[in-house]
């Protein structure tokens, strides 16, 4: 069976390259192809990663790929330039038709190119200053388009902030308008033998707790389930506020933490009132008895 035969047509314009890169098993297809390139382009290109990308189809980050590649197997090598006053300047790449291998001592150079990262793009000497003019026109129209996803993000950042801001106080309002109705606020603060401060202050312990957005909430000691302080704070009374205001009166001794003692106090009025007036009463018929 006979085999094809395929031939090459070649132009007058072609270049005279090192085979050894193209035969290197460790290189891949890209770093070849890069390499091969670099090789093939005239003396007076002015070289940068950024001309490179748009000459082929790789962009920015497939060129620092290969050439990072290259930089492993001992085709390149990268020098930190120094700026002026000492400061650091951009890296010089140094790429090699043959390869500068660890074991070969000094390195073999071989019509060595400089490219540097950090040039500018080809002049207008090389057959891609139209191509040149193009990236400049979509490198403008990404940033624009970049400053404008950043800035369309911030607003509707600062938009769903500014939502939930209201949210929150339209549902701590809502919030605060039912305890008042539930404790009887009116007439509580009517009432000449309570201290209208020490009210207003169970009131927004009261709306704080239940408006808190945390899981748990401790309670003499002990962290309990939010949602439980929630729904018997919600069904707290006149008459247990009363009896917690009652309570911050009789007590004599140094409280450390009011607002944990608040909270202790209007966390068991529901199953604690009943008994302690109760005990109010027994002590006051002993009292008469004598």
């Amino acid at each position: 069976m006979k085999m094809s035969v395929i031939r090459v047509e070649k132009s007058r314009n072609y270049s005279v390259i090192s085979n050894v890169h193209l035969r290197d098993r460790e290189l891949s297809l890209k770093a070849k192809g890069l390499l091969s390139l670099i090789l093939s382009l005239p003396d007076n290109w002015q070289y940068s990663v950024n001309g490179l990308a748009a000459i082929t189809k790789e962009g920015r980050t497939g060129i620092m790929s290969a050439l990072r590649e290259l930089e492993r197997a001992g085709y390149l090598t990268r020098h930190q330039l120094r700026g002026t006053r000492g400061r650091m300047g951009p890296n010089e790449y140094v790429i090699r038709e043959l390869p500068d291998l660890p074991q070969s001592g000094n390195p073999t150079a071989v019509n060595p190119t400089a490219v540097c990262p950090t040039a500018e793009y080809p002049t207008a000497e090389n057959p891609t200053s139209e191509i040149r003019t193009q990236i400049n026109k979509e490198e403008r129209n990404t940033e624009e388009t970049r400053k404008d996803q950043n800035k369309y993000r911030f607003d509707s950042f600062r938009e769903a902030a500014q939502i939930s801001a209201e949210e929150m106080r339209r549902e701590r309002m809502e919030y605060r308008e039912l305890i008042l109705e539930n404790i009887e606020y009116e007439r509580l603060k009517k009432d000449k033998s309570l201290r209208r401060e020490d009210l207003d202050e169970i009131v927004e312990l009261l709306v704080d707790t239940v408006c808190s957005t945390k899981e748990l909430v401790v309670i003499a000691g002990e962290k309990k389930p939010a949602e439980v302080v929630k729904s018997r704070f919600l069904k707290l009374n006149a008459e247990h506020i009363g009896y917690v205001l009652d309570c911050m009166r009789e007590n004599t001794t140094k409280i450390r933490d009011i607002r944990q003692y608040l909270l202790t106090v209007l966390y068991n009025a529901p199953m604690t009132m009943n008994n302690y007036y109760t005990a109010l009463v027994n002590h006051d018929m002993r009292g008469g008895e004598t």
